[in-house]
């Protein structure tokens, strides 16, 4: 290392540098490279106080737009539950007419043959479905 070290002062002394001159030089360099740093450092924590911030803005947006598809969804599910319902209660008016015509039918005492071809005659006429 002692060795290295004279070379260099000897090759600096033949060249007519002073070693202050070479110190400062790196100092000057040094700086430099921190200010450098520094600058790089601020630029990229404003990209990414920018990209931050534009996240932000298209998370709200797409809050927006979830909020407003899942409006349009709830109304589907609810105009379906109207129509079940609807379709509910005129199954219930069904059931009650059914129990009518079942007991206004009750009192009647028809004999098979003619059920029979009461059934065949609707079937003809395509009023009977199955």
């Amino acid at each position: 290392m002692e060795s290295k070290r004279a070379a260099l002062m000897m090759a600096l002394e033949a060249a007519g540098i002073d070693v202050k001159d070479i110190i400062q030089d790196a100092m000057l360099r040094h700086r430099a490279l921190n200010d450098y740093e520094e600058t790089q450092l601020k630029l990229l924590r404003e990209f990414e106080t920018a990209k931050s911030e534009e996240n932000r803005r298209i998370q709200a947006e797409l809050d927006t737009l979830t909020a407003q598809y899942v409006a349009r969804i709830q109304v589907n599910i609810d105009e379906v539950a109207e129509q079940q319902d609807a379709f509910r209660s005129w199954q219930k008016i069904k059931a009650q007419e059914a129990a009518a015509i079942t007991d206004a039918t009750s009192f009647c005492h028809v004999p098979d043959a003619t059920l029979d071809n009461l059934s065949a005659a609707l079937e003809r006429n395509g009023s009977l479905r199955r």
